[in-house]
Protein backbone atom coordinates (compact mmCIF):
# COMPACT_ATOMS: atom_id res chain seq x y z
CA UNK A 1 0.00 0.00 0.00
CA UNK A 2 1.32 3.44 -0.89
CA UNK A 3 1.60 5.65 2.17
CA UNK A 4 -0.19 8.97 2.40
CA UNK A 5 3.17 10.77 2.62
CA UNK A 6 4.37 9.10 -0.58
CA UNK A 7 1.12 9.99 -2.28
CA UNK A 8 1.22 13.62 -1.13
CA UNK A 9 4.79 13.91 -2.38
CA UNK A 10 3.45 13.12 -5.86
CA UNK A 11 0.74 15.79 -5.75
CA UNK A 12 1.29 19.29 -7.04
CA UNK A 13 -1.15 22.14 -6.50
CA UNK A 14 -1.17 25.66 -7.84
CA UNK A 15 0.61 28.36 -5.85
CA UNK A 16 -2.56 30.15 -4.76
CA UNK A 17 -4.13 27.00 -3.29
CA UNK A 18 -0.88 26.09 -1.55
CA UNK A 19 -0.74 29.54 0.06
CA UNK A 20 -4.35 29.21 1.26
CA UNK A 21 -3.64 25.81 2.83
CA UNK A 22 -0.49 27.06 4.55
CA UNK A 23 -2.29 30.15 5.83
CA UNK A 24 -5.06 28.00 7.26
CA UNK A 25 -2.64 25.56 8.92
CA UNK A 26 -0.47 28.29 10.46
CA UNK A 27 -2.97 31.04 11.31
CA UNK A 28 -6.11 29.02 12.09
CA UNK A 29 -8.79 31.56 11.14
CA UNK A 30 -12.31 30.51 12.04
CA UNK A 31 -14.56 29.29 9.22
CA UNK A 32 -16.55 32.15 7.77
CA UNK A 33 -19.99 32.26 9.35
CA UNK A 34 -22.75 31.42 6.89
CA UNK A 35 -25.88 33.40 7.79
CA UNK A 36 -29.18 31.57 7.81
CA UNK A 37 -31.55 32.35 5.01
CA UNK A 38 -35.18 31.39 4.89
CA UNK A 39 -35.09 31.18 1.12
CA UNK A 40 -32.09 29.50 -0.43
CA UNK A 41 -30.91 27.32 -3.25
CA UNK A 42 -30.57 23.86 -1.85
CA UNK A 43 -27.23 22.09 -1.93
CA UNK A 44 -26.50 19.00 -3.93
CA UNK A 45 -28.24 15.87 -2.71
CA UNK A 46 -26.71 12.41 -2.73
CA UNK A 47 -27.80 12.01 -6.33
CA UNK A 48 -26.29 15.43 -7.11
CA UNK A 49 -29.50 16.99 -8.40
CA UNK A 50 -29.49 20.76 -8.15
CA UNK A 51 -32.66 21.80 -6.41
CA UNK A 52 -34.12 25.24 -6.10
CA UNK A 53 -35.30 25.50 -2.51
CA UNK A 54 -37.66 28.41 -2.03
CA UNK A 55 -35.92 30.14 -4.94
CA UNK A 56 -34.22 32.81 -2.90
CA UNK A 57 -30.43 32.43 -2.50
CA UNK A 58 -27.56 32.90 -4.93
CA UNK A 59 -24.88 30.17 -4.82
CA UNK A 60 -21.29 31.29 -4.59
CA UNK A 61 -19.39 31.22 -7.87
CA UNK A 62 -16.20 29.23 -8.44
CA UNK A 63 -14.18 28.93 -11.65
CA UNK A 64 -16.83 30.71 -13.71
CA UNK A 65 -16.14 30.90 -17.46
CA UNK A 66 -15.97 34.11 -19.42
CA UNK A 67 -19.31 35.17 -20.86
CA UNK A 68 -21.15 37.99 -22.51
CA UNK A 69 -22.86 38.14 -19.12
CA UNK A 70 -19.71 39.01 -17.13
CA UNK A 71 -19.31 37.45 -13.75
CA UNK A 72 -18.14 40.57 -11.94
CA UNK A 73 -20.85 41.48 -9.42
CA UNK A 74 -22.21 44.96 -9.94
CA UNK A 75 -24.27 47.19 -7.71
CA UNK A 76 -27.11 49.47 -8.68
CA UNK A 77 -27.79 52.40 -6.40
CA UNK A 78 -30.05 55.22 -7.47
CA UNK A 79 -31.27 58.13 -5.40
CA UNK A 80 -33.30 59.65 -8.20
CA UNK A 81 -36.66 60.97 -6.94
CA UNK A 82 -39.86 60.34 -8.83
CA UNK A 83 -39.04 62.87 -11.49
CA UNK A 84 -41.99 62.81 -13.85
CA UNK A 85 -45.56 64.01 -13.54
CA UNK A 86 -46.60 62.38 -16.79
CA UNK A 87 -49.21 59.66 -16.96
CA UNK A 88 -48.11 56.03 -17.04
CA UNK A 89 -49.85 53.24 -18.97
CA UNK A 90 -49.87 50.00 -16.96
CA UNK A 91 -50.89 46.64 -18.36
CA UNK A 92 -53.24 44.98 -15.91
CA UNK A 93 -52.79 41.16 -16.16
CA UNK A 94 -56.35 40.60 -14.93
CA UNK A 95 -57.85 42.70 -17.70
CA UNK A 96 -57.55 42.91 -21.47
CA UNK A 97 -57.44 46.68 -21.30
CA UNK A 98 -54.58 48.94 -20.26
CA UNK A 99 -55.10 51.32 -17.37
CA UNK A 100 -54.03 54.94 -17.50
CA UNK A 101 -52.89 56.06 -14.05
CA UNK A 102 -51.79 59.60 -13.15
CA UNK A 103 -48.09 59.54 -12.28
CA UNK A 104 -47.96 61.89 -9.32
CA UNK A 105 -44.72 62.94 -7.67
CA UNK A 106 -44.16 61.35 -4.25
CA UNK A 107 -47.59 59.74 -4.05
CA UNK A 108 -47.58 56.43 -2.15
CA UNK A 109 -50.13 53.75 -2.92
CA UNK A 110 -50.77 51.73 0.27
CA UNK A 111 -50.71 47.94 0.65
CA UNK A 112 -53.09 45.78 2.63
CA UNK A 113 -51.30 43.07 4.59
CA UNK A 114 -52.91 39.64 4.77
CA UNK A 115 -51.96 37.08 7.41
CA UNK A 116 -49.88 34.17 6.14
CA UNK A 117 -50.50 30.92 7.99
CA UNK A 118 -47.58 28.84 6.74
CA UNK A 119 -44.61 28.63 4.41
CA UNK A 120 -44.06 25.81 1.95
CA UNK A 121 -40.70 24.07 1.71
CA UNK A 122 -41.15 22.36 -1.63
CA UNK A 123 -38.20 21.95 -4.00
CA UNK A 124 -37.85 22.90 -7.63
CA UNK A 125 -35.42 21.20 -9.99
CA UNK A 126 -33.54 23.30 -12.54
CA UNK A 127 -31.99 21.06 -15.16
CA UNK A 128 -28.25 21.81 -15.46
CA UNK A 129 -28.61 25.04 -13.55
CA UNK A 130 -26.04 27.81 -14.13
CA UNK A 131 -25.95 31.52 -13.33
CA UNK A 132 -24.24 34.87 -13.92
CA UNK A 133 -24.00 38.00 -11.77
CA UNK A 134 -25.51 41.05 -13.45
CA UNK A 135 -23.38 43.98 -14.56
CA UNK A 136 -24.35 47.56 -13.70
CA UNK A 137 -25.93 48.05 -17.12
CA UNK A 138 -27.99 44.89 -16.78
CA UNK A 139 -29.08 45.84 -13.26
CA UNK A 140 -30.35 49.19 -14.49
CA UNK A 141 -32.32 47.45 -17.23
CA UNK A 142 -33.92 44.99 -14.83
CA UNK A 143 -34.48 47.49 -12.01
CA UNK A 144 -34.69 50.87 -13.76
CA UNK A 145 -33.92 53.80 -11.44
CA UNK A 146 -35.30 52.32 -8.24
CA UNK A 147 -33.65 53.98 -5.20
CA UNK A 148 -32.33 50.77 -3.65
CA UNK A 149 -28.78 49.38 -3.62
CA UNK A 150 -28.93 45.91 -5.15
CA UNK A 151 -26.79 43.13 -6.47
CA UNK A 152 -28.42 40.41 -8.58
CA UNK A 153 -27.85 37.09 -10.31
CA UNK A 154 -29.57 35.64 -13.37
CA UNK A 155 -30.31 31.91 -13.11
CA UNK A 156 -30.57 29.74 -16.23
CA UNK A 157 -31.54 26.27 -17.30
CA UNK A 158 -28.98 24.16 -19.09
CA UNK A 159 -30.42 25.09 -22.49
CA UNK A 160 -29.69 28.78 -21.85
CA UNK A 161 -33.27 29.84 -21.07
CA UNK A 162 -33.68 32.32 -18.21
CA UNK A 163 -35.24 30.83 -15.08
CA UNK A 164 -35.33 33.93 -12.89
CA UNK A 165 -33.36 36.86 -11.51
CA UNK A 166 -32.74 37.09 -7.77
CA UNK A 167 -31.61 40.41 -6.28
CA UNK A 168 -30.42 41.24 -2.77
CA UNK A 169 -30.38 44.55 -0.97
CA UNK A 170 -26.91 45.78 -0.01
CA UNK A 171 -25.76 47.55 3.13
CA UNK A 172 -23.90 50.87 3.18
CA UNK A 173 -20.68 48.86 3.19
CA UNK A 174 -21.63 47.13 -0.06
CA UNK A 175 -22.30 43.75 1.54
CA UNK A 176 -25.54 41.80 1.44
CA UNK A 177 -27.83 43.41 3.99
CA UNK A 178 -29.10 41.22 6.83
CA UNK A 179 -31.74 41.85 9.45
CA UNK A 180 -30.67 40.81 12.96
CA UNK A 181 -27.53 39.25 11.43
CA UNK A 182 -29.26 36.12 10.15
CA UNK A 183 -32.15 37.12 7.89
CA UNK A 184 -31.84 38.64 4.43
CA UNK A 185 -33.07 42.20 4.62
CA UNK A 186 -34.69 42.35 1.18
CA UNK A 187 -34.88 39.89 -1.72
CA UNK A 188 -36.53 40.60 -5.07
CA UNK A 189 -37.25 37.83 -7.56
CA UNK A 190 -38.06 38.69 -11.19
CA UNK A 191 -39.58 36.08 -13.51
CA UNK A 192 -40.12 36.55 -17.21
CA UNK A 193 -42.12 34.53 -19.74
CA UNK A 194 -41.17 30.87 -19.55
CA UNK A 195 -39.38 31.41 -16.25
CA UNK A 196 -40.01 29.64 -13.00
CA UNK A 197 -40.66 30.14 -9.32
CA UNK A 198 -42.89 28.51 -6.76
CA UNK A 199 -45.70 29.33 -4.39
CA UNK A 200 -44.15 29.34 -0.96
CA UNK A 201 -46.81 30.61 1.41
CA UNK A 202 -50.41 29.91 2.40
CA UNK A 203 -52.74 32.73 3.41
CA UNK A 204 -55.12 32.23 6.31
CA UNK A 205 -58.01 33.50 4.18
CA UNK A 206 -58.58 34.56 0.61
CA UNK A 207 -56.18 37.53 0.46
CA UNK A 208 -57.38 41.07 -0.10
CA UNK A 209 -55.73 42.53 -3.19
CA UNK A 210 -54.17 45.99 -3.20
CA UNK A 211 -54.05 48.28 -6.23
CA UNK A 212 -50.80 50.18 -6.84
CA UNK A 213 -51.03 52.42 -9.91
CA UNK A 214 -53.46 49.95 -11.45
CA UNK A 215 -51.36 46.86 -10.71
CA UNK A 216 -52.88 44.18 -8.49
CA UNK A 217 -50.57 43.36 -5.57
CA UNK A 218 -50.95 40.57 -3.03
CA UNK A 219 -49.12 41.34 0.22
CA UNK A 220 -48.84 39.47 3.50
CA UNK A 221 -46.97 39.02 6.75
CA UNK A 222 -45.84 35.86 8.52
CA UNK A 223 -44.75 36.00 12.17
CA UNK A 224 -42.66 32.87 11.92
CA UNK A 225 -40.26 33.93 14.70
CA UNK A 226 -42.72 35.03 17.36
CA UNK A 227 -40.22 34.50 20.18
CA UNK A 228 -37.70 36.99 18.83
CA UNK A 229 -40.17 39.35 17.17
CA UNK A 230 -39.09 38.81 13.56
CA UNK A 231 -41.64 38.77 10.76
CA UNK A 232 -41.49 38.01 7.05
CA UNK A 233 -43.21 40.47 4.71
CA UNK A 234 -44.16 39.37 1.20
CA UNK A 235 -45.56 41.08 -1.89
CA UNK A 236 -46.25 39.57 -5.32
CA UNK A 237 -47.53 41.15 -8.51
CA UNK A 238 -47.33 40.96 -12.31
CA UNK A 239 -46.52 43.86 -14.61
CA UNK A 240 -46.17 43.71 -18.41
CA UNK A 241 -45.98 39.92 -18.25
CA UNK A 242 -43.19 39.92 -15.66
CA UNK A 243 -43.76 38.53 -12.17
CA UNK A 244 -42.21 40.15 -9.10
CA UNK A 245 -41.87 38.51 -5.70
CA UNK A 246 -40.52 40.69 -2.88
CA UNK A 247 -39.62 39.44 0.57
CA UNK A 248 -38.09 41.24 3.50
CA UNK A 249 -37.60 40.76 7.22
CA UNK A 250 -38.39 43.26 9.91
CA UNK A 251 -39.88 43.60 13.37
CA UNK A 252 -43.39 42.25 13.79
CA UNK A 253 -44.30 45.25 15.96
CA UNK A 254 -45.08 48.58 14.31
CA UNK A 255 -45.20 49.46 10.64
CA UNK A 256 -41.53 49.61 9.59
CA UNK A 257 -41.73 46.36 7.64
CA UNK A 258 -44.95 47.37 5.92
CA UNK A 259 -43.53 50.79 5.10
CA UNK A 260 -40.39 49.32 3.56
CA UNK A 261 -42.39 46.80 1.54
CA UNK A 262 -44.80 49.50 0.35
CA UNK A 263 -41.97 51.78 -0.76
CA UNK A 264 -40.23 49.04 -2.77
CA UNK A 265 -43.44 47.94 -4.49
CA UNK A 266 -44.30 51.54 -5.35
CA UNK A 267 -40.82 52.23 -6.73
CA UNK A 268 -40.74 49.13 -8.95
CA UNK A 269 -44.17 49.81 -10.41
CA UNK A 270 -43.50 53.53 -10.76
CA UNK A 271 -40.30 53.12 -12.76
CA UNK A 272 -41.65 50.35 -15.00
CA UNK A 273 -41.16 46.71 -15.85
CA UNK A 274 -37.79 45.04 -16.28
CA UNK A 275 -36.10 44.69 -19.66
CA UNK A 276 -35.00 41.05 -19.53
CA UNK A 277 -33.71 41.05 -23.10
CA UNK A 278 -30.31 42.14 -21.73
CA UNK A 279 -30.00 38.68 -20.16
CA UNK A 280 -30.58 36.65 -23.32
CA UNK A 281 -28.04 34.44 -25.12
CA UNK A 282 -25.72 33.57 -22.22
CA UNK A 283 -22.57 31.57 -22.79
CA UNK A 284 -23.33 28.11 -21.39
CA UNK A 285 -20.48 26.84 -19.17
CA UNK A 286 -19.34 23.26 -18.83
CA UNK A 287 -22.19 21.37 -17.21
CA UNK A 288 -22.45 17.72 -16.31
CA UNK A 289 -25.20 15.85 -14.53
CA UNK A 290 -25.21 12.12 -15.19
CA UNK A 291 -25.49 8.79 -13.44
CA UNK A 292 -22.59 6.35 -13.60
CA UNK A 293 -22.07 2.69 -12.90
CA UNK A 294 -19.62 1.84 -10.12
CA UNK A 295 -17.08 0.75 -12.70
CA UNK A 296 -17.47 4.06 -14.58
CA UNK A 297 -17.04 5.95 -11.32
CA UNK A 298 -13.84 4.04 -10.51
CA UNK A 299 -12.51 4.88 -13.97
CA UNK A 300 -13.29 8.60 -13.71
CA UNK A 301 -10.00 10.31 -14.68
CA UNK A 302 -10.36 13.05 -12.06
CA UNK A 303 -11.79 11.31 -9.03
CA UNK A 304 -11.80 7.52 -9.49
CA UNK A 305 -8.56 7.07 -7.54
CA UNK A 306 -10.22 8.57 -4.45
CA UNK A 307 -12.85 5.83 -4.16
CA UNK A 308 -12.28 2.96 -1.71
CA UNK A 309 -11.14 -0.28 -3.31
CA UNK A 310 -13.82 -2.09 -1.35
CA UNK A 311 -16.50 -1.46 1.26
CA UNK A 312 -17.81 -3.78 4.01
CA UNK A 313 -19.36 -6.75 2.17
CA UNK A 314 -22.88 -6.30 3.48
CA UNK A 315 -23.23 -2.94 1.68
CA UNK A 316 -24.66 -2.83 -1.86
CA UNK A 317 -23.85 -0.20 -4.45
CA UNK A 318 -26.81 2.14 -4.92
CA UNK A 319 -25.74 4.99 -7.23
CA UNK A 320 -22.93 7.14 -8.58
CA UNK A 321 -23.34 10.62 -9.96
CA UNK A 322 -20.92 12.92 -11.80
CA UNK A 323 -21.75 16.60 -11.45
CA UNK A 324 -20.14 19.79 -12.77
CA UNK A 325 -21.37 23.37 -12.70
CA UNK A 326 -19.78 26.74 -12.03
CA UNK A 327 -18.88 26.12 -8.40
CA UNK A 328 -19.01 22.34 -8.05
CA UNK A 329 -16.98 19.58 -9.65
CA UNK A 330 -17.88 16.38 -7.82
CA UNK A 331 -18.37 12.64 -7.92
CA UNK A 332 -20.92 11.11 -5.54
CA UNK A 333 -21.05 7.39 -4.76
CA UNK A 334 -23.55 5.79 -2.41
CA UNK A 335 -23.74 2.32 -0.86
CA UNK A 336 -26.41 1.11 1.54
CA UNK A 337 -27.90 -1.77 3.48
CA UNK A 338 -31.21 -1.29 5.26
CA UNK A 339 -30.98 2.05 7.07
CA UNK A 340 -27.16 2.10 7.04
CA UNK A 341 -25.17 3.82 4.32
CA UNK A 342 -21.80 4.95 3.00
CA UNK A 343 -22.04 8.36 1.34
CA UNK A 344 -18.76 9.22 -0.43
CA UNK A 345 -18.28 12.59 -2.12
CA UNK A 346 -15.14 13.69 -3.99
CA UNK A 347 -14.80 17.31 -5.12
CA UNK A 348 -12.37 19.95 -6.23
CA UNK A 349 -11.42 22.00 -3.19
CA UNK A 350 -13.16 25.29 -2.47
CA UNK A 351 -12.28 28.00 0.06
CA UNK A 352 -14.78 26.69 2.61
CA UNK A 353 -12.90 23.38 2.72
CA UNK A 354 -9.63 25.20 3.43
CA UNK A 355 -11.26 27.19 6.23
CA UNK A 356 -12.22 23.98 8.08
CA UNK A 357 -8.78 22.36 8.13
CA UNK A 358 -7.84 21.16 11.62
CA UNK A 359 -4.56 19.86 13.00
CA UNK A 360 -4.25 16.81 15.20
CA UNK A 361 -3.53 18.91 18.29
CA UNK A 362 -6.89 20.68 18.03
CA UNK A 363 -8.96 17.84 19.42
CA UNK A 364 -11.70 20.21 20.60
CA UNK A 365 -12.45 20.78 16.91
CA UNK A 366 -12.95 17.15 15.93
CA UNK A 367 -13.04 14.69 18.86
CA UNK A 368 -16.66 13.63 19.31
CA UNK A 369 -15.86 12.05 22.70
CA UNK A 370 -15.55 15.57 24.14
CA UNK A 371 -19.24 16.28 23.51
CA UNK A 372 -22.62 14.72 24.16
CA UNK A 373 -25.88 14.38 22.26
CA UNK A 374 -27.60 16.72 21.48
CA UNK A 375 -24.47 18.29 20.00
CA UNK A 376 -26.25 21.59 19.38
CA UNK A 377 -26.23 22.07 23.13
CA UNK A 378 -22.79 20.66 23.98
CA UNK A 379 -20.61 22.01 21.15
CA UNK A 380 -19.58 25.68 21.53
CA UNK A 381 -21.01 27.84 18.79
CA UNK A 382 -17.60 28.95 17.52
CA UNK A 383 -16.54 25.31 17.01
CA UNK A 384 -19.67 23.89 15.41
CA UNK A 385 -18.61 24.12 11.78
CA UNK A 386 -15.35 22.35 12.61
CA UNK A 387 -16.96 19.66 14.74
CA UNK A 388 -19.70 19.08 12.18
CA UNK A 389 -17.29 18.37 9.32
CA UNK A 390 -13.57 18.93 9.96
CA UNK A 391 -11.04 18.68 7.14
CA UNK A 392 -7.83 16.71 7.79
CA UNK A 393 -4.70 16.81 5.66
CA UNK A 394 -4.27 13.39 4.07
CA UNK A 395 -0.82 12.85 5.57
CA UNK A 396 -2.27 13.41 9.07
CA UNK A 397 -5.16 10.96 8.80
CA UNK A 398 -4.74 8.05 11.22
CA UNK A 399 -6.87 5.37 12.80
CA UNK A 400 -6.93 7.46 15.99
CA UNK A 401 -8.39 10.39 14.05
CA UNK A 402 -11.13 8.21 12.53
CA UNK A 403 -11.93 6.74 15.94
CA UNK A 404 -12.20 10.28 17.35
CA UNK A 405 -14.72 11.20 14.66
CA UNK A 406 -17.00 8.19 15.25
CA UNK A 407 -19.78 8.17 17.83
CA UNK A 408 -22.34 5.52 18.79
CA UNK A 409 -26.09 6.20 18.70
CA UNK A 410 -28.56 3.76 20.26
CA UNK A 411 -31.56 5.91 21.18
CA UNK A 412 -32.63 7.36 17.83
CA UNK A 413 -36.30 6.46 17.48
CA UNK A 414 -37.20 5.05 14.09
CA UNK A 415 -33.57 4.31 13.27
CA UNK A 416 -31.10 1.51 13.93
CA UNK A 417 -28.38 1.84 16.58
CA UNK A 418 -24.83 2.06 15.30
CA UNK A 419 -21.79 4.16 14.52
CA UNK A 420 -22.01 7.57 12.85
CA UNK A 421 -18.97 9.12 11.18
CA UNK A 422 -18.49 12.31 9.17
CA UNK A 423 -15.31 14.13 8.13
CA UNK A 424 -13.32 15.26 5.10
CA UNK A 425 -9.77 14.61 3.90
CA UNK A 426 -7.73 16.97 1.72
CA UNK A 427 -5.52 15.52 -1.03
CA UNK A 428 -3.86 18.42 -2.83
CA UNK A 429 -6.67 20.20 -4.68
CA UNK A 430 -9.20 17.42 -4.04
CA UNK A 431 -11.30 16.84 -0.94
CA UNK A 432 -12.98 13.57 0.01
CA UNK A 433 -16.03 13.96 2.26
CA UNK A 434 -17.61 10.93 3.90
CA UNK A 435 -20.86 10.60 5.79
CA UNK A 436 -21.21 7.05 7.05
CA UNK A 437 -23.69 5.18 9.24
CA UNK A 438 -23.44 1.62 10.50
CA UNK A 439 -19.71 1.11 9.88
CA UNK A 440 -17.09 0.71 12.61
CA UNK A 441 -14.25 3.26 12.81
CA UNK A 442 -11.79 0.49 11.99
CA UNK A 443 -13.69 -0.36 8.81
CA UNK A 444 -13.79 3.32 7.82
CA UNK A 445 -10.02 3.52 8.30
CA UNK A 446 -9.52 0.41 6.15
CA UNK A 447 -11.44 2.04 3.32
CA UNK A 448 -9.12 5.05 3.38
CA UNK A 449 -5.94 3.04 3.96
CA UNK A 450 -6.59 0.85 0.94
CA UNK A 451 -7.75 3.66 -1.33
CA UNK A 452 -4.55 4.94 -2.97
Amino acid sequence: MKSYTDYMDSISVDKELHEKIMERVTQKPAPQHRPRTVFRYAGLTACAAVLLLCVWTIPGLFNTPTSNLPNNPAVISSNNPHDSDQNVIVTNPSSDADTVIPRLRDEVWPLTLNNISDQLAAERYIEKHFWYDLTGEQLNAVFPNIPLALTATAHYRGDGSLYNVVAYELSDEGERAFYNEYYNATIIEVIGAGGGSMEDCIYEHEPEISSVMGVSVTAGVFDYKKNDGIALYIASFEMDGIIYNIKLHDNDIGNTGLNRLTAIVNDIIYYGAADLSVLSDPVIPELRDERLTLNEARNDPDFGVYLPKSVPPRFAFESAHRFINQDTNSLFVYWYVGLDYIDWRISKTIDYDIERIVSLGEREKYDMALYSIPFAESVPRELREYVDNPVFLAEELTLDVVQARAFWVDNDRGDTPGWRTRFSVLYGDTVVEVNIKGVTPEQVWEMFAGML
